[in-house]
């Protein structure tokens, strides 16, 4: 077998016209990689750009041929590693490391190319400038989004690059130039385009997407960009977000005071426009798949994320910051994640019980973001069988009619989700509020910052039967209409339960009901949150 080790460090250590330094010995390097390990093969593509990043002997026009030829064979690779780690598969949160080692040395490489010929010019590799920008700029853009999907802030490095490689188009003329990015892809692009795509998908709150709807958002955007027009000169009348191109920071929303020869500016009318025309063609019945949305698109989340999208990037909802105003808290809460656990401990009520629990100092925030450590409840000086050990405890620090805002300190692989439901127990309470995760933000220091639309108060353990056959039963949990109709009445399921215009017996405190399920208003692989209508009282 083909002793790719050996290949490596034959690499650092030999001269450059030795080893992977051309495009005919990557030509014949790549060859003898593993068709059958998909992940070896690219981690040894990685450590080859590695190398050639490394070795700055190579000529200007050989190290960009080399790179281009290497990058195109990673491509597929790299879409199969990111495949099996989005679809969370036995292996895919094993890839990460090395998914992420190829989206930073491929952006290096490029950045490394423009950089030599920046200082030293050479002749026949002008044509392929545009094509090399486009692609350390998308790379630095896939550096952000899988700062996204992991709910992690981007490194100010990366708006940094992003910034420079923009502007390295701009002043040399081609900002603009539509190319392909790839030579198999299906569209033309341009650097402004692929520039403005990370700005946008930052701009449509990625915190409070689940990580599939962030790589959705990010797909529909290869199309959407091109109805941005990046601007120099301000007009604020036509004009929403700007960027400083000085500033290791991404875009914000326009002020009148951003005025400055290091601005850049742009509108999203046109984008709304064609947004809101989608919509309206796919309640017509038109397929999603049709209007470039994708062949996984499905209603009504489908539907919801377009409408919540175009709300975020619009000169109205640019501007709303918060729902419900926030009153400042410093209190604890227990809580415990899914449905299953939920209603575990709501037939328990006697687990229920007050616990000391020191908490960690916690600083100040805005928003939604809860601050403050989040640690398994830990057994008390006596056996205490009847409390659940996998029941957190977060600190609240803000509070508004509809929601808390909380901090925790966890691993950054904790297992929690946007769109997951929680309950909420407060002080002396018997009984679990009911919550939905809506934001998630980490730091590097292992604080999640958390947001929670509570939906319920008041939940109460209810037994659903099939009205034909009374041996096939299973519990749910029924949270009731509050305040005054804007929380409908509804039920919580698991989904292999729901089934709509289902027909079910209900069963709490020596009542029944003959009920019929609605549409669901949410579903998540873990719950549906349902409205039924009452047939009839037993």
């Amino acid at each position: 077998m083909f002793d790719f080790k050996g290949l490596i460090n034959a690499l650092l250590r030999r001269p450059a016209e030795e080893g992977v330094n051309d495009l005919k010995s990557a030509t014949i390097w790549v060859q003898e990689l593993p068709e059958g390990d998909i992940h070896q093969a690219q981690a040894e593509i990685i450590k080859t750009v590695a190398a050639l990043n490394a070795n700055q002997k190579i000529q200007t026009r050989e190290r960009i041929r080399t790179i281009l030829y290497l990058d195109d064979k990673a491509q597929r690779l790299q879409a199969s590693l990111c495949q099996n780690y989005l679809q969370d598969s036995a292996f895919g949160r094993h890839y990460l490391p090395t998914i992420l080692s190829f989206w930073s040395e491929m952006a290096s490489a490029y950045k490394t190319c423009l950089r030599n010929y920046a200082q030293k010019p050479v002749r026949g590799v002008a044509t392929d400038l545009p094509r090399i920008t486009a692609r350390g700029i998308h790379y630095y853009a896939m550096l952000a989004k899988w700062a996204h999907i992991r709910y992690l802030p981007v490194d100010g490095r990366v708006w940094r690059n992003l910034h420079r490689f923009y502007l390295f188009a701009e002043t040399e003329g081609f900002a603009d130039t539509p190319l392909k990015l790839y030579s198999d892809s299906t569209q033309q692009t341009t650097c402004t385009q692929q520039y403005l795509h990370p700005m946008m998908l930052q701009l449509a709150a990625p915190e409070s997407m689940q990580p599939p709807q962030i790589e959705q958002v990010d797909r529909w955007l290869d199309h959407w960009s091109e109805q941005l027009l990046l601007e120099k000169q301000i007009r604020p009348h036509r004009q929403l977000f700007a960027i400083n191109l000085e500033e290791p920071k991404p875009a914000k929303k326009l002020r009148r005071n951003m005025v400055d020869e290091k601005y850049r500016y742009w509108g999203t009318d046109a984008l709304i426009e064609r947004i809101e025309h989608s919509v309206e063609r796919i309640r017509d019945g038109e397929l999603p798949a049709r209007l470039g949305l994708g062949e996984d698109f499905r209603m009504p989340a489908g539907l919801d994320l377009l409408e919540s999208v175009a709300t975020r990037w619009s000169r109205e909802g640019a501007g709303i910051t918060r729902k419900h105003e926030r009153t400042s808290k410093q209190k604890t809460v227990q809580v415990i994640q899914g449905l299953a656990d939920t209603i575990e401990q709501l037939s328990h009520p006697e687990r229920l019980r007050s616990r000391r629990k020191r908490i960690s100092s916690a600083s100040g925030n805005t928003g939604f973001e809860i601050i403050g450590p989040t640690v398994p409840v830990a057994p008390d000086s006596k056996p205490d069988h009847l409390f659940d050990s996998n029941m957190l405890e977060w600190q609240i620090e803000n509070e508004s009619q509809y929601g808390i805002g909380a901090k925790f300190y966890a691993d950054l692989n904790i297992k929690l989700n946007i769109g997951e439901l929680v309950g909420l127990r407060l002080g002396e309470q018997t009984r679990f509020a009911i919550g939905i995760v809506r934001r998630i933000q980490k730091n590097l220091d292992g604080q999640v910052h958390v947001g929670v639309e509570t939906i319920n108060q008041t939940p109460i353990m209810v037994k659903l039967e099939e009205a034909s056959n009374d041996l096939t039963s299973f519990d749910a949990i029924y949270l009731p209409e509050a305040d005054e109709g804007m929380i409908p009445r509804c039920l919580l399921i698991t989904p292999q339960h729901y089934q709509p215009e289902r027909n079910l017996l209900l069963k709490a405190q020596g009542k029944t009901f003959s009920i019929r399920l609605k549409n669901a208003i949410e579903t998540n692989n873990d719950f549906v949150r349902v409205r039924f209508g009452v047939l009839a009282k037993y």
